[in-house]
């Protein structure tokens, strides 16, 4: 499986010479399949490019979807999800905003498990700038037992920075920095501050874009056992498909992490280490200026030197965003 996903990486690139151009989507949306209920916190709010001018609006969000493994262990529980949310967005400006504040709210229910059912709050703010070719843009994240796209428990607090640098019309680099504090309402040894750093290269194609990513982030908990040092090695590339209004995306991670925590190994022990590999596969349509459609799949496995922590997840879903 780790072979077919090293092609997914590699199909990215291929992809971007194979298909024609075709025009720009007005809408786009991020997938409404459930993410990895600890690292995922990518807002599920569509960005509106061309069509959506305006400087405050209401959206509503409704997604399903069935996961092969919700708890990501070895027993497996099947479970289909239902995540239905609201919110509003305010910006200073329509075409170019510096200044950005969001709040969703939403409401998780899962078959066949109690565990991650629960009522999310997510509160985020940006202020951006731009000199020449620099844009800075600093970044505030509050999230109370996760957001509409994922299954967290922890609530996370955090503020970052990112720097762009446009190396000619259609590359751009970016480097970011995050200061993040988690708390777990039930277990106080996961309480942690985990900040990352990383860096990125994305490359237009006409209208189709390629993304390179690393991330760095060390997980400092007051746990011993509970922390690590991770990497992230993530790309995209999206493309238009089958006329203007509909976006496909793929997207290849590989995520290998190193903890304090010891395991025996062939009677010796050693640190714990895990390899996670993500693919995921992403349609997205604009029904009309204010109604969106994604459809999604996303397979997940972890191989580790610690039997128990091995698991494999096939995730699909469909989500619809409104605007109003």
């Amino acid at each position: 499986m780790k072979n077919v996903l090293l092609s997914l990486l590699l199909s990215s690139v291929v992809f971007s010479t194979a298909i024609p151009a075709a025009a720009q989507t007005t809408t786009r949306t991020k997938s409404l399949v459930a993410a990895n209920p600890k690292e995922a916190t990518q807002n599920v709010q569509p960005k509106t490019e061309k069509t959506w001018r305006r400087k405050f609006w209401f959206f509503a969000n409704i997604g399903t979807g069935f996961d092969s493994n919700i708890n990501h262990d070895e027993e497996g529980i099947e479970s289909f999800g239902l995540v239905p949310s609201m919110g509003f967005h305010l910006q200073d400006s329509v075409e170019n905003p510096s200044f950005e504040f969001e709040y969703e709210g939403g409401l998780h229910r899962y078959t066949n498990t109690d565990k991650w059912n629960r009522f999310s709050n997510r509160i985020e703010g940006s202020y951006r700038k731009k000199i020449g070719r620099w844009v800075s843009r600093t970044e505030g994240e509050i999230l109370l037992k996760g957001s509409s796209e994922d299954r967290e428990l922890d609530n996370w607090y955090s503020i970052g920075q990112r720097i762009e640098y446009r190396l000619t019309r259609d590359d751009r680099v970016q480097v970011f920095a995050t200061y993040r504090i988690k708390r777990d309402p039930h277990d106080s040894g996961s309480n942690s501050i985990d900040s990352y750093i990383g860096g990125r290269y994305i490359r237009r194609l006409g209208l189709r874009e390629l993304e390179l990513s690393y991330r760095y982030d060390k997980n400092r908990s007051w746990d011993p056992s509970n922390r690590y040092i991770r990497w992230q090695y993530e790309a995209q590339f999206e493309t238009p498909v089958f006329g203007r209004r509909n976006r496909l995306t793929l997207e290849g991670t590989y995520k290998p992490r190193l903890y304090s925590k010891t395991v025996k190994v062939d009677r010796v022990r050693v640190p714990r280490h895990d390899d996670r590999w993500i693919g995921e596969i992403r349609f997205e349509r604009a029904l009309r200026p204010d109604l969106d459609m994604s459809l999604g799949y996303r397979y997940e496995t972890r191989d580790s030197n610690d039997p128990e922590k091995k698991f494999n997840s096939h995730q699909a879903g469909i989500g619809f965003s409104y605007r109003w």
